[in-house]
């Protein structure tokens, strides 16, 4: 685990760039969906129950297939974003991959048209059984899935469309170098870098990163305010021509949600942004700042936190994993030993961090951007949680594998409080009160602030649709959402108004950010059943992650006791924040 640098070793799926390999398997895959849509275009409903099963399996096959070059383009992006080489080879897989979506284009159309009866037909047919959930998931996309030659014209489109526009925006934000002053001496830093400086005690220097933060996206802002805009026309168009009822219900039947169930979460959050006003309060009056400002939101409020180098990151990240489940370490342990993390921050690679899936058999990639920091090692757990469930739900076939947005958080959030419980343990007081008060942190930005994020991002989507938005009218609605959340304990400041400039979700996939408060507020329930049941629901737990997308969220859950549809379960997650508040607040007045 030690180590000055460490990459992913994608030779799992390619020798390098140049395997001649890859021009093999594109042209492979190419002509057997070629081969696939003249077998069944226009023939699905025509099929008896054997028939559409092996109409399953072959696509299946087709989609590894397919994946693979896809996959290794995107990688190499993800972490090399401003080399001409890799954006020629990821223009080139997003054309190949264009071409084989508008040959493949009738299997969703012909899938949704399925009649009722003739499913019902095929009621009782053991051979479809692996795809029953699939089945009812595609369809209830019928009422709004076009012709085939739309669908077709729409994945075409969308090469020099909206997957352009995304390509436009993480090239300039990849790229982006920030100034600062550290230590005396003038830096050029990535954004993974300038973010760590954010948590330094030396408030004149989170200063300078904020200010230099936002001069680096500032040249920038005419042309990301024109990618947002269009982007968000793209999807009002789209949704429109589909016949949702609005732009967020793509994402709700998506996520296999009841729009209930999701605006319940994002209600019960929004009416608990008074913990958020008690919380930054607190914070200002502990850190003694009459003038607590935005750039003071991350510093620890109860000293400064310690370094934790990578090595030392990996050793508790495991441990925690090993007392919750000895499998589960096993399984997070492959992805130090077996080369599936990319760790350091560099320039042209991606911000943030991620869990990227392959497709069964293949495992999937962790990217980190570490810096030691102690919340760097919060980020390893999280991403080695989407690394477990994707690990564990490789016993799925490829069209059961994703178990979509709205359960893609439960695993990583879950594993955080593994980490958060070991660490609790080892410490000493100091320790165990900046702890809390991380907890408490996350927590305000797991949930609340990313309730905020979907607040302004349909405000900001309704403006769009009454016309071509200025960015400081996106501002401005970001700095009303953001006061709103806060209180009065922050000051925000004019640049503060252009943070959403900076935030990827919202350019990558419309309103993905309540996934995050959905599973922080569910695997907080998931942690009281655990300490309910112990040993018990571990193997319950991981069996569920297992399922991956083979059944709904909500029934999934039901098979540990849970339910999605109860408003008090929502505010019952809200409560334990509340608790965590109230003894910090106590801590803090004896400490």
């Amino acid at each position: 685990m030690a180590g000055e640098d460490i990459r992913w070793d994608l030779t799992d799926l390619y020798a390098g760039p140049d395997d001649p390999s890859i021009q093999t398997d594109q042209a492979r895959a190419l002509a057997a969906a070629e081969e696939f849509a003249d077998r069944y275009a226009g023939k699905l409903a025509g099929l008896d129950g054997p028939g559409l099963a092996g109409a399953f399996t072959s696509f299946e096959e087709l989609a590894r297939r397919v994946h693979k070059p896809r996959h290794y383009a995107a990688l190499r992006y993800d972490v090399a974003a401003d080399d001409p080489d890799v954006q020629a080879a990821m223009a080139r897989a997003q054309a190949f991959g264009a071409k084989v979506d508008q040959l493949l284009a009738f299997w969703g159309v012909e899938l949704k048209g399925l009649s009722d009866e003739h499913l019902a037909g095929l009621d009782g047919v053991e051979a479809l059984e692996n795809w029953r959930h699939y089945l009812v998931f595609e369809r209830q996309f019928a009422p709004y899935t076009l012709s085939e030659p739309e669908e077709r014209t729409i994945a075409l489109k969308d090469v020099t469309g909206k997957t352009a526009w995304v390509n436009l925006y993480t090239q300039l934000t990849s790229g982006l170098r920030f100034e600062v002053e550290v230590d005396g001496e003038a830096r050029s830093l990535t954004r993974g870098e300038v973010d760590s400086l954010l948590v330094r005690p030396d408030r004149d220097l989170r200063e300078r990163a904020a200010v230099a933060f936002a001069e680096g996206f500032a040249p920038q802002r005419e042309v990301l305010t024109f990618v947002f805009n269009t982007l968000f026309e793209d999807h009002r168009l789209e949704i429109g021509a589909r016949g949702y009822d609005d732009v967020v219900q793509y994402s709700v039947l998506s996520d296999e949600l009841d729009r209930g169930v999701v605006d319940c979460l994002l209600e019960t959050a929004t009416a608990g942004f008074d913990l958020v006003h008690r919380y930054h309060a607190l914070r200002a009056r502990v850190l003694g700042l009459p003038d607590y400002a935005a750039h003071d939101l991350r510093v620890p409020a109860f000293g400064p936190e310690p370094d934790v180098p990578f090595g030392e990151a990996g050793r508790l990240v495991l441990d925690a994993y090993e007392r919750f489940s000895p499998r589960a370490a096993r399984i997070a342990r492959r992805f130090f030993d077996e080369g599936w993390l990319d760790v350091f921050p560099r320039p042209g690679k991606s911000s943030g961090a991620f869990c990227s899936y392959g497709y069964p058999p293949a495992h999937p990639w962790v990217m980190l951007n570490h810096t030691d920091v102690l919340g760097d090692v919060f980020t390893l757990a999280h991403e080695l949680g989407h690394g477990l469930h994707g690990m564990l739900a490789l016993e799925q076939t490829p069209l059961n594998f994703h178990g979509g947005r709205a359960m893609s958080e439960t695993a990583s959030i879950f594993a955080e409080l593994w980490l958060h419980e070991l660490l609790m343990e080892e410490a000493d007081d100091a320790l165990r009160i900046q702890l809390l008060d991380r907890q408490v942190r996350d927590t305000v930005g797991t949930v609340f602030n990313q309730v905020a994020y979907v607040n302004w991002e349909r405000r900001a989507h309704a403006a769009r649709a009454e016309g071509q938005v200025p960015g400081d009218r996106f501002s401005a609605l970001w700095s009303e959402e953001m006061r709103r959340l806060m209180g009065d304990a922050v000051r925000l400041e004019e640049r503060d108004g252009w943070r959403w400039i900076s935030i990827p979700h919202f350019v990558i996939a419309r309103f993905y950010c309540y996934s995050y408060a959905f599973g922080k507020l569910l695997t907080l329930g998931l942690h009281a059943l655990w300490k309910r049941r112990g040993a018990a629901f571990v193997e319950d737990y991981l069996a569920m992650l297992a399922a991956g997308g083979s059944r709904s969220p909500a029934d999934l859950v039901t098979g540990l006791g849970l339910d999605l549809a109860d408003p008090g379960f929502w505010q019952g997650g809200v409560d334990v924040v509340r608790g965590y508040l109230d003894q910090l607040e106590q801590l803090a007045e004896r400490s």
